[in-house]
């Protein structure tokens, strides 16, 4: 099952190449898409009002801004990375965001740049709209501004929730902080030795960086333990805080 922060059609080819017949999470947690046709099977939006208001907070930054829309995204008419990007994928783009004002209620906002910037502007969002909004860092330099309560690991459990699908056992992988929902909910928690020390602590199994192919030893460690104790929920996988190192040295 793929849980990301990119738009559907982004997503889909990683979707299609794994063969899994339940749906994506998209949007960082905003979205979940039915594989069939990308029918969509349940969303969260930001009032078009407390969007426009964080979009105010961050408009006088130098970081690339994004708002997403229904397979849309609004950026500014400079903005010629996007907007190629986007396009290559027939992705709508709108490049007339000269002003914080937005026509539809999005998913998400997200902006990228300096990582320093990108952390100081993630506070001031934090600390003017509270709990009213989800600001989290997605990578380095990447800072997201979600609806109250929206994370990879909050759609996950609504899916499970509402879907009624038994699951024996839950193996989750991410590498930064917009994933610590996600590993929260799993009872095989992975993440990637070049992730922050607080998704590290959150993990009961660290690989060498995706980069590295990290996602590949992933797969090897399950297919070799499936049957074995390794997925015993007593701990003996390591525990949170004190996770295994495969692979690589600990910190």
């Amino acid at each position: 099952m793929v849980a990301t922060g990119r738009i559907w059609a982004s997503a889909r080819p990683f979707a299609e190449a794994i063969g899994s017949d339940l749906p994506s999470i998209v949007y960082d947690g905003a979205r979940i898409v039915s594989k069939a046709g990308g029918n969509f099977c349940k969303d969260w939006r930001l009032s078009r009002d407390t969007a426009e208001e964080a979009l105010s907070l961050c408009w006088d930054s130098s970081l690339v801004l994004q708002a997403y829309g229904d397979e849309e995204v609004s950026c500014r008419p400079e903005d010629r990375l996007t907007r190629d990007f986007f396009e290559r994928l027939g992705v709508r783009v709108d490049p007339h965001l000269t002003a914080p004002r937005l026509s539809y209620d999005p998913f998400r906002i997200i902006l990228y740049g300096d990582p320093a910037e990108a952390r100081a502007v993630g506070m001031k969002v934090r600390e003017s709209m509270g709990t009213r909004v989800e600001v989290t860092l997605a990578g380095e330099g990447f800072l997201d501004i979600l609806p109250r309560g929206v994370s990879k690991g909050a759609a996950l459990k609504a899916f499970r929730e509402e879907s009624g699908l038994e699951v024996d056992f839950v193996v989750a992988a991410g590498d930064h902080l917009n994933d610590l929902d996600l590993l929260g909910c799993a009872d095989l928690a992975v993440t990637f030795r070049d992730a922050p020390v607080e998704v590290v602590g959150a993990a009961h199994l660290v690989l060498p960086p995706a980069s590295s192919m990290g996602f590949l030893d992933l797969c090897r460690f399950i297919e070799e333990r499936d049957t074995g104790p390794v997925f015993d929920k007593e701990g003996m996988i390591g525990r949170r805080g004190h996770p295994l190192y495969l692979g690589v040295e600990p910190s």
